[in-house]
């Protein structure tokens, strides 16, 4: 079963990275950090931070919501890896030219995935491996049986920690693999068990503004309690977030869209979206990306949301130009690669891999 890619899910990765993006922004750009309490940016700064918590958890549910029910193919593996180490030495190289560099950095470089370079590719890497594994599980479990799985693992990796917050279960802040597989399993329900009525659109809508708001309330409750971790909710695996990912998620599923001419766009900037994390929150860069736009500067002023938020587009646009290039570099090298003799044994070994799995 192919399930063909739908404008709303590509609408959806691209409204995800840019939460990402702004939300680096605001941290890694040292942006709240210097925001007063009780100002109206203090505010909107968790306002945003409540509705964007969905980005991680919506943006592995796009993958597993896909790839379950769907045949495996290894190249994808092989396709992400040259992604991830194409940036990492790209970055490490540009970036030595400037400044110095350790071994440490040297090692990351050359082994972005196992060296926890970036931490998302790290762990999706993880997923990607297990997804045919998980895909088999989804279709050959009844409709009962999948629900009472996710209500479990829904208690292992959320509501017991949001109780105890201890690492029981294996996922603590929801950046853990255990989250990861538990997402693509919900992906994996909502497209095999649920149907396509756009009352479930509204239904959706509602529901994420409503937790996304309950998120923020959480925040303020924790200031004004003196709690020291200020808004648990924000975490990717708290039961507040869980809600608002499904809920957002169900209304994508079921959002009413009509073919247009800006389709064939919309695709190419959500083809791109994973490298624009690749190249702004590179750990050797993620700084200087922000302080080049001065971002910690104008923190103090009443603008600094506002001037985060357009900074996160300039940066978005930015790197999806050059994401685009690498794309269009990769497909005229692709050409040459493919006759030499590394291909054809490459191609080869993921046939054997793919063999194992059969047609969903």
């Amino acid at each position: 079963m192919k399930a063909k890619r739908q404008i709303n899910f590509e609408l959806l990765r691209i409204l995800c990275m840019y939460m990402i993006v702004i939300g680096h922004c605001l941290f890694h750009g040292r942006v709240t950090a210097k925001l007063g309490y009780g100002t109206v940016n203090y505010f909107l700064s968790y306002f945003v931070q409540s509705f964007s918590v969905v980005h991680v958890n919506c943006f592995v549910m796009i993958g597993g919501y896909f790839a379950v029910g769907s045949k495996f193919r290894s190249e994808r593996v092989l396709r992400f890896w040259r992604q991830v180490s194409f940036y990492a030495l790209l970055i490490f190289v540009l970036y030595g030219c400037a400044a110095s560099v350790s071994l440490s950095d040297a090692v990351k470089a050359l082994f972005p995935v196992s060296a926890y370079n970036y931490w998302f590719a790290s762990v999706y890497m993880g997923l990607l491996l297990l997804t045919p594994f998980i895909s088999m599980l989804a279709v050959r479990l009844t409709k009962v049986q999948y629900r009472w799985l996710l209500v479990c693992l829904s208690v292992f990796f959320s509501v017991n920690h949001m109780i105890f917050q201890v690492n029981a279960y294996g996922s603590y802040s929801g950046r853990e693999l255990p989250w990861f597989v538990f997402l693509a399993l919900l992906a994996g329900y909502i497209r095999l068990h649920t149907r396509q009525e756009r009352k479930y659109f509204y239904y959706g809508l509602a529901g994420y503004i409503l937790s996304s708001l309950a998120i923020l309330a959480s925040v303020y409750l924790s200031v004004e309690m003196g709690l020291e971790e200020i808004g648990y909710f924000l975490n990717y695996n708290s039961p507040l977030a869980l809600l608002s990912t499904a809920c957002l998620f169900l209304a994508v599923k079921n959002m009413p869209w009509k073919e247009t001419r800006a389709d064939g766009l919309i695709r190419k900037v959500a083809g791109a979206a994973f490298g624009v994390y690749l190249i702004h929150d590179n750990y050797l860069i993620r700084y200087l990306v922000w302080d080049t736009f001065r971002a910690s500067k104008v923190a103090l002023t009443h603008w600094a949301v506002i001037y985060a938020a357009a900074v996160a587009v300039v940066v978005y646009v930015a790197c999806t130009c050059i994401e685009l290039l690498r794309q269009r570099l990769f497909a005229a090298c692709g050409k040459r690669y493919e006759k030499t003799a590394l291909y054809k044994a490459e191609q080869t070994l993921c046939e054997k891999i793919d063999g194992i799995f059969p047609e969903a």
